[in-house]
C-alpha cells in the first residue's frame, strides 16, 4: 500500500511536470508570434497569461485547480532569466545579487510545496470551499480568483528585475539592505516552516513556539518582505521607476485583505480559542506578543 501510494505520487509529479513543460511552450509560442510587435514586457505577460490559461485548462481536465499552485514560485524563475537572455546584456555584480535571491526563493518555496503536497488527488482546501460556497460562479473564480490574478500580482512584483537588467554600476548602500532583506525574508520563511512542521507532529492546537509565538503568520511577513526587499534592491539600481512600489503593495494588500482573513475565518471556525491567539499576537509582522488579563488590561510579553 505504501509503495503504491509513493508510486502515485511520482506519477502525480511527472504529470505536473508535463502540464508545466506544455504551460511553457504555450508561453514561447505567442512570445515567437509577437515579439516584433509589441515589448518585451507586454510580450512576457502575454505569453505569462497564455501559460497560467494552459496549466488553468489542464486543472479543468484533471477536476483540480491545484494544478496551479506551484505557478507562483516557478513563473518568475523562468520569466527573470528569459528576460536578462532577451535584453542581450551583461551581467553586473548587483544582478547576480538579484537573481541568486531569486531562484534560491523560487527554489525553497517550490521544494516546500513539492514536500507538502500529496498528489493530484489532493486540492487546496480554500479552493473547494470556494466551490461549495459558490458553485455557480465557481468557473470564474477559478479562472481570475486562483489561476489569472496570482499570475498578474506575482508579474507586477517581478517587474523590478526588469528594470533593473542593464545596469553596470557599482554596488551601493540600497542594494545591499534590498539584498539582505530578501535573504532573511527566505531564512524566514524557511524557519517558520520547519517550525510549522515540528509544531504538527506534536499535537494540535495553536502553534505557539518560534516565530510563530510573535507572528500569526511569519510565513507570510517572509513573502511579502522578499518583494519589498527585491523593490528596493531596484530602487538601489534604477531609482527612476519608484513606481514600481506599486507591486509590493499590492501583494501586501493581498496577504492582509484576502489571505489572512481565509486562513483565520477557517481555523475559528474549527477552534474557537484562536480568537484569544489573534488578540495576543500580531498578524503579520513579528512583534512583542500581548498577553490579555482576566480584567481586560494587556501588556507586552
Amino acid at each position: 500500500m505504501k509503495n503504491s501510494g509513493i508510486n502515485k505520487k511520482i506519477l502525480s509529479f511527472f504529470i505536473i511536470f508535463a502540464i508545466y513543460v506544455l504551460a511553457f511552450l504555450a508561453g514561447f509560442l505567442i512570445y515567437t508570434v509577437s515579439k516584433y510587435k509589441i515589448n518585451i514586457l507586454l510580450i512576457t505577460f502575454a505569453a505569462d497569461v497564455t501559460a497560467t490559461l494552459t496549466v488553468w485548462g489542464t486543472g479543468l481536465i484533471f477536476k483540480n485547480s491545484s494544478v496551479y499552485d506551484p505557478y507562483w514560485s516557478v513563473a518568475p524563475a523562468v520569466i527573470a532569466p528569459f528576460w536578462i537572455i532577451l535584453k542581450k546584456t551583461e551581467l553586473s555584480t548587483a544582478i547576480i545579487l538579484m537573481l541568486t535571491v531569486l531562484i534560491v526563493w523560487a527554489a525553497r518555496l517550490t521544494l516546500n510545496w513539492a514536500l507538502r503536497w500529496n498528489g493530484l488527488k489532493h486540492e487546496d482546501w480554500r479552493y473547494l470551499m470556494l466551490k461549495e460556497k459558490s458553485p455557480r460562479t465557481w468557473f470564474l473564480t477559478n479562472l481570475v480568483g486562483i489561476n489569472l490574478l496570482p499570475t498578474a500580482i506575482v508579474f507586477l512584483v517581478l517587474i523590478p528585475v526588469y528594470y533593473s537588467i542593464g545596469f553596470t554600476g557599482r554596488i551601493n548602500y540600497l542594494i545591499i539592505i534590498g539584498f539582505i532583506i530578501c535573504t532573511a525574508a527566505v531564512i524566514i520563511q524557511t524557519i517558520s516552516d520547519a517550525q510549522m512542521d515540528i509544531f504538527r507532529k506534536r499535537g494540535s492546537g495553536n502553534i505557539d513556539i518560534g516565530l510563530w509565538r510573535h507572528s500569526r503568520h511569519p510565513n507570510y511577513f517572509g513573502e511579502v518582505m522578499f518583494w519589498w526587499g527585491l523593490w528596493i534592491m531596484q530602487m538601489g539600481i534604477n531609482a527612476q521607476k519608484w513606481i514600481t512600489m506599486a507591486g509590493p503593495v499590492v501583494m501586501t494588500l493581498l496577504f492582509v485583505f484576502i489571505s489572512i482573513p481565509m486562513m483565520e475565518k477557517h481555523v475559528i471556525e474549527s477552534k474557537p480559542d484562536y480568537l484569544m491567539y489573534k488578540k495576543q499576537v500580531s498578524m503579520l509582522m513579528p512583534w512583542f506578543r500581548i498577553k490579555t488579563g482576566t480584567s481586560g488590561t494587556q501588556t507586552k510579553q
